[in-house]
């Protein structure tokens, strides 16, 4: 037996009519607010209870207010989700995707075109790509406007968290439908080669090549670690199957690895859960993901020009129709979508209940936007939220923006280490440590190993830290552990240079404060401890 939900009209196996009278005071007030006389008893369906609570939630984010949605989601956007500074726009910045192909959206084009450069890198001769809506370009429209889009079509509410930084876009599928490692390389080679003249400081690659080969001899990441060399951030999506093996450029050392967070499209921490990304060891040098970021309930634009975006407007023009104009616009309209011509013979409210669930099963949040999910869209996001760092401090090279992202993750607790890396991407502290604290780290990765003099030398930011100790295997894992000092640069940073006799793999920690054990987050090379957490590798050649 179906129960019709006294909230959205559908019917339902079942219905929840039993709230707690103080803990869901908020919800069951509103849910009486949107249909007066209603009580708790009457009940409500799960999916009328989700969207009320994602109202509550949007209530309190008082720069945003209450959306009005006449159907479908209501998904919040990735800022507020990740509670980011709405003051920094990633301006001064340009970040360079490197996908299959890419759309002139409005929302990196208006009221300002913020596209520098999109090329097409898919043959041995780059050229101007074509900008004609096709298949194949999807993936990289979602991508660049997830990272950059300034959210004009939805007036604001969707913009990313860099909707000031600049773009390069270079195609790397050809026309047959196939991207081949060589045409990553070149992009990446290109982006190098302009990285001056257009600002280039981050390089987003939510694509993989044809090579089935071990990290250390990729030629993709042979790129990847000439563009880190070169100063530029590369950011690579680790993938969505936690049984695949890691791809290059996800399986790169030199490379920011995003796996997957599912934050139930809500501001509650608590509600955190991983997503079905790829995970695992990059032979024995150190484990992937480095962070994860959102990659479910994306909000992303539906390709301009299609079928797909027509059939959108449509759906939503007779969702927020009034039951007498509604015949009238499906009978215009219905040629232009892929909806059943005997449509036209139900009656208002199956057709009502008909566009409503057409609009659930695509997704859809208007007639422009759809929520989308992988981690192809989690590395843009951390794309946007380097673009921020930079603008906040300027000077910041790669391994120092990696380590400000690692050190001020959030750690999820019920998740293995070796799933989540550091944790869930922090926005906000990332850009106040950038901004409030000059770093000056040394070149190159940490720890520093000086063959010349038979030392190597360790170095660790910490702000609030009175005490910094290091301890690893070569000192039997001693709880006394040996004391870092403050270097002249900064009254932050510690450091301490010890010698060394022989060469071989050391694992170590720092010691905080003589309580808090952490790994280096300067380092990249790294192994899972035991305890869920990570040792920090010394590999001494």
């Amino acid at each position: 037996m179906l129960h019709r939900c006294p909230i959205c009209g559908h019917k339902h196996e079942t219905l929840v009519n039993t709230f707690d009278q103080e803990m869901d005071e908020p919800l069951t007030r509103f849910l009486a607010e949107e249909v007066p006389g209603w009580k708790g008893s009457d009940g409500a369906c799960t999916r009328c209870i989700d969207q009320a609570g994602i109202a509550i939630e949007q209530e309190i984010l008082s720069r945003t207010g209450k959306y009005e949605v006449a159907a479908g989601f209501q998904i919040l956007p990735i800022g507020d989700r990740l509670t980011a500074d709405p003051d920094l726009t990633g301006k001064g910045v340009t970040i360079c995707l490197i996908d299959s192909g890419f759309d002139m959206h409005p929302d990196l084009i208006y009221p300002e075109n913020r596209i520098l450069k999109v090329l097409d890198m898919s043959t041995a001769n780059p050229s101007q790509t074509s900008m004609q809506p096709n298949g194949q370009r999807w993936h990289g429209t979602m991508t660049s406007v997830v990272c950059a889009g300034d959210g004009h079509l939805s007036k604001g509410k969707y913009k990313s968290l860099a909707p000031d930084a600049k773009l390069v876009l270079l195609r790397v599928m050809n026309d047959n439908g196939v991207i081949t490692s060589d045409s990553i390389i070149r992009a990446i080679n290109w982006a190098i080669h302009h990285q001056k003249n257009l600002n280039i400081r981050i390089i987003n690659l939510s694509v993989y090549g044809d090579e089935g080969i071990q990290s250390d001899r990729s030629p993709i990441n042979s790129a990847v670690h000439r563009a880190f060399q070169a100063g530029i951030v590369v950011v690579a999506a680790a993938g969505n199957d936690p049984y695949a093996q890691l791809n290059a450029p996800a399986n790169s050392i030199d490379v920011i690895s995003v796996g997957g967070l599912n934050d139930e499209n809500s501001i509650n921490p608590l509600m955190n859960t991983i997503y079905h990304s790829s995970y695992g060891s990059v032979g024995d040098m150190t484990r992937k993901p480095d962070l994860i970021a959102p990659a479910v309930w994306i909000p992303a634009p539906i390709l301009p020009g299609t079928s797909d975006h027509r059939e959108a407007e449509i759906l939503f023009k007779l969702a927020n129709s009034t039951d007498a104009a509604l015949p009238a616009i499906l009978v215009n309209e219905i040629s232009h979508t892929s909806m059943p011509v005997d449509l036209l013979k139900q009656s208002v409210s199956e057709v009502r209940e008909f566009v409503n669930k057409r609009i659930e099963e695509q997704k859809l949040i208007s007639g422009h936007y759809k929520h989308v999910d992988g981690t192809s869209f989690a590395a843009p996001i951390i794309c946007s939220v380097i673009a921020q760092m930079i603008e906040a401090n300027p000077a910041m090279d790669p391994v120092t923006i990696r380590e400000i992202l690692m050190v001020t993750a959030r750690f999820l607790p019920a998740v293995d280490r070796e799933k989540q890396g550091w944790g869930v991407v922090q926005p906000k502290y990332a850009t106040q440590m950038a901004a409030g604290k000059t770093l000056s780290p040394p070149a190159g990765v940490t720890p520093v190993i000086d063959y010349k003099n038979m030392k190597v030398s360790f170095f660790f930011y910490q702000q609030e830290a009175t005490s910094v100790g290091i301890t690893g295997d070569f000192l039997q894992w001693n709880t006394e552990p040996v004391p870092l000092t403050k270097t002249a640069k900064s009254k932050n940073e510690w450091s301490i240079s010890v010698p060394f006799q022989r060469k071989g793999v050391f694992k170590y920690k720092f010691i905080i404060d003589q309580d808090k054990w952490i790994a280096d987050p300067r380092n990249p090379y790294r192994d899972l401890d035991g305890y869920n957490g990570f040792n920090s590798k010394l590999i001494i050649q």
